[in-house]
Order: C-alpha cells, then structure tokens, then sequence
C-alpha cells in the first residue's frame, strides 16, 4: 500500500467511525436511511471514493445495508457479522455439542428473567409465534424459521439488549440442529409441545416453570441428536456387515 493509499484509508476510517458516533448518539433505528454519499461528501470535505471505502467499512461490520439505487441504511442486526463468534474456526465435529452446552447456561437465565419482565406487548408477539407455529406440519424451513424468532423474542423479554445480542448464538445452534434432528422420529411433535410449555411458563409469570421447560428443550434436542447418531451407526454397521 503506497503512501496515498494509507491516507486514503485513514480518511475512511475516520469517517466511518464519525457516522458510527453519529448512528448512535441519533439512536438511529434499523432501516433508517442514512445521508446520501454526496452528501457526507460535503459534511466531511472528503472524497466520493473515501465516503465509499467508509460505508464499505461500516458493511463489513454490518453497522449499515448499502442498497444499490435505494442508499443506504441502518442494518437490522447493527454490529453482528454473520459470525460473531468465528465458530467457523472452531472444531466443526464437536460444534453443536458445544453450542447447545451454552444454551443450557444462558438460555435458562434469559427464559427465567423473559417470565420475570414480559410485557403484555412481548406476550402477545410470543402468542402471535406460537399460533404459527401450530399452523406446521413439520419441521420444515418455515417452522426452523418460527423457531429462530421465537427464541429471539423470548430474549426480546428480558428488556436486557446485552441478553438480546447473545441470541446469534442460540440461531446458530438452532440452524446448526435442524438437519440433525429432522428425520428423527417424533422431533417435531417435542419441538412444538416444547415451545407451547416455554410460552405458557413466561404468559404465567412462573420463572422456574420457564426455567425448567427450555432446560427441558435443549435437552430434547440433545437426545434427538444421540437418536440420530445411533441410527447412523446401525446402517453402517449394516453395510460393513453384508461387504464382509
């Protein structure tokens, strides 16, 4: 990189962390469109290719949503990259074990303080999820889809934005299990009785009720999973016998 190029990052950095500031201290809510790239160009002095390596930057860091002919605008997940955690880098063998272990320690907590805090708004969103969810007839892409906003509502409860952040985790788990337990018989039926429990255990304002049946649920989907690998292991046990 030559001298002017190192400048002309410098310059976007600076930018990108001036309309970062700026998204902020606005409290700028996802979908708000931001300046235009002409504009910024005045309010800082810069550049139009520096203004546009500054919102490349605020991209990668999912700050903002470029959409070409539209602007661009706050992202609906400001500040979560797609993987947050770079479980990509993490042993893929042993990732959903390990993904549902800390969902057996957060997920309980957010279920407790979720019965503790709801609002009668939170419960009606959680109901709304729910009647979807009934509508299923099995674990199809829309369901796992149901499941992913379900359990990020049930953090939305909490009130707590630090507990709502974590939640990537847990859709990543989900996401991560839904091939895993797809085929395994009845784990559709104790996915959703599952999730009808969790509702009831928050509308009722019982937080060990809460507590118990998410325990309950990753637990399930743990079984589901052992179900599975059983299974995998009896039909290659059954090859290698006929080939020997």
């Amino acid at each position: 990189m030559d001298e002017k190029q190192s400048d002309t990052k410098g310059l976007a950095m600076m930018v990108a962390a001036e309309v970062k500031k700026s998204i902020i201290k606005s409290n700028m809510q996802p979908g708000t469109k931001l300046p235009s790239e002409s504009e910024l160009t005045l309010t800082f002095g810069m550049s139009r290719s520096t203004i546009r390596e500054a919102m490349n930057l605020l991209k990668a860091e999912n700050i903002v949503e470029i959409k070409r002919g539209k602007g661009t605008f706050v992202s609906s997940q400001t500040g979560m990259t797609k993987d947050p955690l770079g479980l990509d880098f993490i042993n893929q063998p042993g990732l959903l074990e390990a993904l549902l272990e800390a969902r057996l320690l957060i997920e309980q907590e957010i279920a407790f303080l979720a019965a503790l805090r709801a609002e009668e708004k939170d419960i009606e969103i959680l109901e709304e999820i729910i009647n979807k969810m009934n509508e299923s007839k099995d674990h199809s892409e829309e369901f796992t889809l149901l499941d992913v906003e379900f359990h990020s509502a049930v953090a939305q409860c909490t009130h707590n934005d630090v507990l709502h952040k974590v939640i990537p985790i847990i859709c990543e788990s989900i996401r991560k299990a839904y091939p895993e337990t797809v085929h395994s018989k009845g784990s559709f039926e104790r996915a959703l009785k599952s999730h009808v429990n969790i509702f009831n255990a928050i509308k009722a304002r019982d937080v060990m009720k809460a507590r118990y049946e998410v325990e309950k649920h990753i637990r399930q989907t743990l079984d589901d999973i052992k179900i599975m690998e059983g299974l995998h292991e009896k039909i290659i046990s059954s090859i290698n016998g006929v080939n020997t």
